[in-house]
């Protein structure tokens, strides 16, 4: 039996899911698409080829940073677990697919079929995990989802609308916790996620793209964290998207120093991952991680 505990985003981190990086291709990508039924957003679309690199990484450089997160995590004595294979062209981002609250694990809605389909790798450890809550309306992914010590932040944008939010809210009630639901709101399409745009670094500092919320959810994130605003290059190349091994300790994308002396000077200590291939395609680090336990 799996015991969820996820009481916050930074706490120490014990167990996690990652899913297994494939070789891929844009064209497959398209292919896939069309053949759910996918109807192409242009505008979305647009919005994504300006604020990103949409590339397929090169297999053989990606495996092998994906390889590197997992022997940092095991290193510092976390258990990974591994989500099981589907037929999806890409199943790197189990965050996406699930997150935990507390003691309670919720599903995901994915919007699109091939997340839903891509949601199915989480059937073997769903069976093992200690509570599994479905939610009944609307579209949510996990990473708009962030815990914090109080409160449940989840982003309303690309993957996660207003009937997700309180369908969360919610399935939260009806699971016995006492958790606020605070909707951030976003500026412009082609956000992705909410972890793209902001993560927690530590229960008091929170990494931030300021130009992507409303004048509403930034002056709420300032009022409640210390920030650290991030860069428009540094957003493209992904660097709010960390992961948290423990409230002082926070696994960042190598290569960006401003950020880890910016850490350093709030008493957290960076630990640098080389993800540049990975995130060719929008997707980092706190993506590839799904957390079941955190004490």
């Amino acid at each position: 039996m799996i015991d969820i505990s996820v009481t916050s985003d930074v706490g120490l981190l014990r167990d996690v899911i990652l899913a297994p990086h494939k070789a891929f291709t844009l064209e497959e990508l398209i292919l896939e698409a069309e053949a759910d039924g996918a109807r192409g957003d242009e505008a979305l679309l647009g919005e994504l080829m300006a604020r990103y690199s949409i590339e397929a990484p090169d297999p053989a450089v990606a495996a092998g940073q994906h390889a590197q997160l997992v022997r940092v995590l095991e290193e510092h004595d976390v258990t990974v677990r591994w989500a099981d294979p589907v037929d999806c062209v890409v199943q790197l981002y189990p965050r996406d697919m699930g997150f935990a609250i507390d003691d309670v694990f919720f599903l995901a809605r994915p919007a699109t079929p091939t997340r839903r389909r891509e949601q199915a790798e989480l059937l073997s450890l769903q069976a093992r995990m200690s509570k599994v809550r479905a939610l009944d309306a609307g579209h949510i992914e996990g990473g708009d989802v962030l815990v914090t010590s109080s409160e449940v932040l989840v982003g309303v944008g690309d993957s996660t609308d207003e009937e997700g939010i309180e369908a969360l809210r919610r399935g939260i009630a009806a699971a016995g916790l006492s958790r606020e639901v605070v909707p951030m709101r976003f500026t412009h399409l082609g956000v992705v996620h909410l972890d793209v745009h902001f993560t927690l670094a530590s229960p008091e500092v929170g990494l931030i793209s300021p130009a992507a919320f409303d004048a509403e959810s930034l002056d709420y994130l300032k009022g409640r964290f210390e920030l650290i605003e991030v860069t428009p290059e540094e957003v493209r190349a992904l660097a709010v998207n960390t992961v948290a091994l423990g409230p002082d300790r926070l696994v960042i994308q190598a290569g960006h120093e401003r950020l880890e002396g910016e850490l350093r000077r709030r008493g957290i200590t960076p630990v640098p991952v080389d993800f540049s291939e990975i995130t060719r395609f929008p997707g980092g680090l706190h993506c590839a991680t799904l957390p079941l336990i955190r004490e």
